[in-house]
């Protein structure tokens, strides 16, 4: 019986495959995730907005100085503050595809049938978006390019000065629309070592830790600001890590394996520990991000992902559609899948880059 392009469209749109052993993939290129199991995740805080233009986030950015002491008949003042800015951001669109020919469905059914191509196209598709995901997020954002989101880098300035002078990306005039003249305190911690060393380095990752500890006095429904240790993520390549696992390979045994072992900890957040030996700084994993090999300057994150979170759009959350004829190739069968993307940074302050 001949088959019509409607019986391709039914088996394809009624196949939707889950990926299973029958394929060996060697087609990988990145040897772990960071983005997509995470930050991509609702375990790792993603977000779904419904509706709107694009996001915003509001910031209390003054809470008017400080109160006075007064005498009993003194007379009153009334102060009234400007206390907030809007971030505003834009969601960018990720498209990708799985696309068959005829002859590929004609040729692998029936007893001709060798194995099943639409799980390797499945899987390619996946791949090719997780990959994307990985390395837009880790690369330095050009200002004029307004299709890819802003990621790390936009929003984890370096500098060489120990203190909260993380500005602006270069390039950049503006934070998500924010003026670092008028809001200085939006700024990320930094800081700059010269060796991997407990007298260097370490000692300034615990400043850093200390100095983006922010904790409220009073804690209220509706305000958000303090830092999550137990969210904290540190991240840095494979040449600094290495320098890591040096140091605490010759630390006494009795210390264990943190680099910081007499300052208190708080839990992971969640990424894995596969109990080969992690190296920690203060309970939480030093990860290694492949994507930061290519930065001479080995830098070292440590991020509040309270604060980090990536944001997507209802009905375009990794939203693949029907199979369709393709439009100007009348024998290719593809769906087109969409995924409205933007990654915020609500708190910057919570957040250090200590790099040489």
């Amino acid at each position: 019986m001949q088959l019509t392009d409607t019986d391709f469209l039914d088996l394809l749109n009624t196949t939707r495959p889950n990926i299973k052993v029958g394929f060996t993939d060697i087609s990988q290129e990145l040897r772990d995730y960071i983005i997509v199991p995470y930050l991509l995740t609702t375990k790792g805080g993603l977000k779904v907005q419904r509706g709107g233009l694009g996001i915003e986030e509001t910031l209390m950015v003054n809470h008017g100085g400080r109160s006075r002491f007064i005498g009993e008949l003194e007379e009153d003042t009334a102060l009234i503050i400007d206390h907030l800015r809007k971030m505003k951001l834009y969601f960018t669109l990720l498209n990708d595809s799985i696309a068959y020919s005829k002859v590929e469905l004609q040729r692998n059914r029936g007893k001709n049938r060798e194995n099943n191509v639409m799980l390797p196209k499945t899987r390619s598709m996946w791949l090719r978006v997780a990959e994307t995901m990985e390395e837009v997020f880790f690369e330095t954002p050009s200002a004029d390019d307004e299709l890819r989101p802003w990621g790390l880098k936009y929003w984890i300035v370096k500098n060489a000065t120990a203190g909260f002078n993380g500005g602006y990306p270069a390039g950049f005039t503006r934070i998500a629309n924010i003026n670092l003249t008028e809001v200085p305190q939006f700024k990320n911690y930094t800081d700059q070592y010269t060796a991997v060393t407990k007298a260097d380095l370490i000692t300034k990752m615990r400043r850093a830790h200390r100095r983006t500890k922010w904790r409220s006095p009073k804690p209220q429904a509706g305000f958000d600001g303090d830092a999550m240790l137990n969210k904290r993520v540190i991240l840095t390549n494979e040449d600094t890590l290495e320098l890591f696992e040096n140091i605490g390979e010759g630390q006494n045994e009795n210390l264990g394996r943190d680099l910081a072992p007499y300052t208190a900890g708080y839990g992971g957040w969640g990424l894995k520990r596969d109990g080969n030996g992690n190296i920690l700084f203060k309970g939480n994993q030093i990860v290694y991000a492949e994507p930061l090999d290519a930065d001479t300057s080995d830098p070292i994150y440590g991020l509040d992902m309270n604060t980090i979170y990536a944001m997507t759009e209802e009905g375009d959350n990794m939203n693949l559609g029907e199979f369709k004829v393709a439009p100007t190739q009348h024998r290719a069968f593809a769906a087109q899948l969409d995924h409205a993307h933007q990654v915020i940074c609500s708190n910057r302050r919570n957040n250090w880059v200590i790099s040489k």
